[in-house]
């Protein structure tokens, strides 16, 4: 499989809070925790889906094709997940945070998770604190017997309550990257078609050759595609669902495009082009498919094990 940098993921924070030959082979398959995992053209990637109405949390491993609800307190292997727990009174946003440590090499990057709250606004309310979210998740490295896994868990949101020291410097990390994300959202804003009623959210994908493009989802479900110059008119556009609402959606970069998923038709959409250089949506799954059926999701991020 090829492989992507991703230089950022995000779910807008702010004003708006802040996939020719293609079938449909893949809904036939079988649903979460199936002996054959979906071609998501993810490896190695965990999608983590949330309710904000019902708080349920479920990460979807896309290597092993398992679903882990993130409201128990241990996962199958006994890793203490507790602090992903969202108590009933919560209402969260969830966000993907790429953490630079300051080196230059993308390699070095983490990707993490943070569930705001659903109040917070970085336009509106400036710097996060630890007041501003509930929990940060990354992957934790276990060592047994000279091997190293990898498990999902969270830290408290208070345990960033300090003036200094490692997680200090983490929200200082943070902010910066929110910053960043903000101004990029300005600019899409601007570039976005009118037809699209505004911009909903949208990602960035790095492809092998280290080319940089901006897949912008409109407000009208279609999905516009930019280079890293951000000119107009778009390089492309694809019509994925009819909406999009504001964190009612998900984005994640695969090999050759991006997942979209989409809560009003509960289902994740993959775009992407090939050697004709077209985007299209390229295949799609019922989101029963990934965390089992009687289930529902608002947002989707992912994320996948640091490794040095």
């Amino acid at each position: 499989m090829k492989k992507i940098n991703i230089k950022s993921i995000a779910l807008i924070l702010g004003a708006m809070i802040v996939l020719s030959g293609c079938d449909e082979s893949s809904n036939n398959k079988n649903g979460a925790g199936a002996s054959d995992p979906l071609e998501l053209e993810s490896e190695g990637k965990t999608f983590l889906f949330y309710s904000a109405s019902t708080n349920e949390q479920y990460a979807y491993n896309v290597d092993s094709g398992k679903t882990i609800n993130l409201q128990n307190s241990t996962d199958d292997a006994g890793h203490d997940i507790s602090n992903f727990n969202m108590k009933a009174s919560d209402s969260g946003r969830v966000f993907i945070w790429l953490d630079n440590k300051g080196d230059t090499l993308t390699s070095n990057d983490e990707e993490k998770v943070v569930m705001f709250t659903n109040d917070y606004s970085f336009t509106d309310d400036g710097n996060a604190t630890w007041k501003d979210f509930y929990y940060l998740g990354h992957f934790h490295s276990n060592v047994n017997n000279n091997v190293t896994s990898y498990s999902l868990a969270a830290h408290n949101n208070s345990e960033f309550n300090t003036t200094s020291g490692g997680k200090y410097n983490a929200l200082i990390r943070l902010n910066k990257y929110l910053a960043e994300q903000q101004l990029l959202e300005q600019k899409l804003s601007k570039s976005i078609p009118a037809a699209a009623n505004g911009l909903c959210g949208f990602h960035t994908f790095i492809s092998e050759q280290n080319k940089t493009f901006y897949y912008a989802m409109g407000k009208n479900g279609t999905m516009y595609i930019y280079d890293k110059n951000i000119t107009t008119p778009a390089l492309d556009s694809v019509v994925v669902t009819d909406s999009c609402t504001e964190n009612e959606f998900g984005i994640s970069s695969t090999e050759d495009g991006v997942l979209f998923f989409a809560s009003n038709s509960m289902k994740v959409y993959s775009i992407d082009s090939h050697e004709d250089g077209i985007y299209h949506v390229h295949n799609s799954w019922n989101l029963s498919q990934l965390i089992g059926s009687g289930k529902s999701a608002q947002m989707m991020v992912a994320l996948r094990a640091h490794r040095n």
